[in-house]
């Protein structure tokens, strides 16, 4: 069978919040605190740099978390589940929820032909927005083999629900 990743609104979730926020319309305002000048103070280390620009890399990236969780309606030390499973339908539970309008807007018909054309398109899409979290991860140097695997594994079934929606529809 086709490889819907390779060849290629979560339940609960409102998901026009969520498409801005991958649309990147939520910006966080710049602030003084943003400006990393290394060239002020006593001088510092390569590590010692390198601790710095992670240690703002991964401020920014709680930022972006908490302005995606504020989008999406979900409340402030709310428990996610972030097991591949949960995650998986998280993501294709999205991802499905365009299916009518790409099939409206590109002339396709919910039979499996058309069910296989928006998985390679959205099944392109969600494994170019996987490859990108690693390389996030591996350039915060927090790639862990844990990590890649629990990724592996959301990816795995990923592709399963996107090749069970080519046979099955919705």
């Amino acid at each position: 069978m086709v490889s819907a990743l390779q060849s290629l609104p979560a339940a609960g979730m409102n998901a026009a919040p969520a498409r801005s926020v991958l649309a990147g319309n939520v910006s966080r305002p710049k602030t003084p605190s943003d400006i990393l000048n290394l060239s002020v103070g006593k001088p510092r280390s390569a590590g010692q740099v390198l601790d710095l620009v992670r240690e703002r890399a991964y401020e920014q990236l709680r930022g972006v978390v908490n302005d995606a969780r504020a989008a999406l309606g979900i409340p402030e030390g709310a428990v996610i589940d972030t097991s591949p499973e949960a995650t998986a339908d998280r993501i294709v539970n999205f991802a499905l929820s365009f299916f009518s309008k790409y099939a409206e807007n590109n002339g396709l018909s919910d039979d499996e032909e058309g069910r296989r054309q928006f998985a390679t398109f959205i099944g392109g899409a969600i494994a170019q927005g996987i490859q990108e979290a690693r390389d996030i991860l591996q350039g915060l140097q927090a790639l862990t083999p844990g990590a890649d695997n629990l990724i592996e594994n959301t990816a795995s079934i990923i592709q399963q629900r996107l090749e069970d929606f080519i046979a099955n529809g919705l």
